[in-house]
C-alpha cells in the first residue's frame, strides 16, 4: 500500500444531469416528452442522486522505467498498456486512485428490477455511472490543485482499468496501491470490483 494516501470519505459532488441526459439518449431539441414524463424522470434521478455516497481515495508511485509499452513503478509493479505509457511518458510519477458512490445505489437498481421497472432502473444505472464519474472527476481536481502549490502538475487526462485494452486484472494492482477494502469494495475472481459503481484510474505527474 502507498505511504502518501489520501481518503476523502465525502467528495462534494453535484448531480451531474447534462452527462446523465446523455447517456440515456437524450439530447436538446430532439426527443420531446411530456411535462409529466419530464417530472418522473427527474424524480427518479432524484431518488437515485440520493442513494449516492461520493468517495475516493488516491495516492502516488514513482515511476522507474517507461518504455512506451511497459511501465515499472518503485513498488516494482508493471502496467503493460500502450495507452497508459503514453499517457505517463515525460511523467516522473504515476497518480492512482479510485472512487465509489457506495452500495445504495446498486440496491435501489435492483429492486426496480424487481419490480419489473425497467425504465427506473435504467435511469438509476445512469445516475450512478455518472455520478462516480463526476466523483473522480472533483478527486482529480482536489489533487491538481494540491499538486501545483507543491511545484508539479497533474496531468489532465486519466486512463481507466478496462478501456483501452487495459486488461481487468490491473484491477488487483489498485487493491495492492490502495486501502480499497477499508472502503468496502472487494475484487471478484474475475477482477470485477463490487459494489458495481466503483472505477480507478492512474493520471501522470511531471514536475512543473
Amino acid at each position: 500500500m502507498l505511504d502518501d494516501v489520501l481518503r476523502m470519505r465525502r467528495l462534494p459532488v453535484t448531480m451531474p444531469v447534462a452527462a446523465i441526459n446523455w447517456r440515456l439518449g437524450r439530447r436538446k431539441g430532439v426527443q420531446a416528452v411530456s411535462a409529466v414524463q419530464e417530472a418522473q424522470l427527474a424524480q427518479w434521478m432524484a431518488e437515485a442522486f440520493a442513494q449516492c455516497r461520493p468517495e475516493g481515495v488516491f495516492g502516488s508511485l514513482a515511476i522507474v522505467d517507461n518504455d512506451g509499452h511497459k511501465v515499472t513503478l518503485s513498488d516494482a509493479s508493471v502496467i503493460e498498456n500502450d495507452g497508459v505509457a503514453r499517457l505517463l511518458a515525460q511523467c516522473q510519477y504515476a497518480w492512482l486512485a479510485a472512487t465509489t458512490i457506495g452500495p445504495e445505489l446498486v440496491a435501489l437498481v435492483n429492486q426496480a428490477m424487481a419490480a419489473d421497472d425497467g425504465a427506473k432502473a435504467v435511469v438509476a444505472d445512469a445516475v450512478g455511472s455518472e455520478t462516480v464519474e463526476a466523483a473522480m472527476d472533483v478527486l482529480q481536481r482536489y489533487a491538481e490543485t494540491t499538486l501545483r502549490r507543491r511545484g508539479w502538475q497533474l496531468s489532465g487526462k486519466r486512463f481507466s482499468v478496462g478501456y483501452g485494452g487495459w486488461d481487468l486484472s490491473a484491477q488487483r494492482l489498485f487493491f495492492s496501491w490502495l486501502p480499497l477494502t477499508d472502503m468496502g469494495l472487494r475484487l471478484t475472481p474475475s477482477a470485477i470490483i463490487e459494489p458495481e459503481k466503483t472505477i480507478t484510474a492512474i493520471a501522470g505527474i511531471r514536475s512543473s
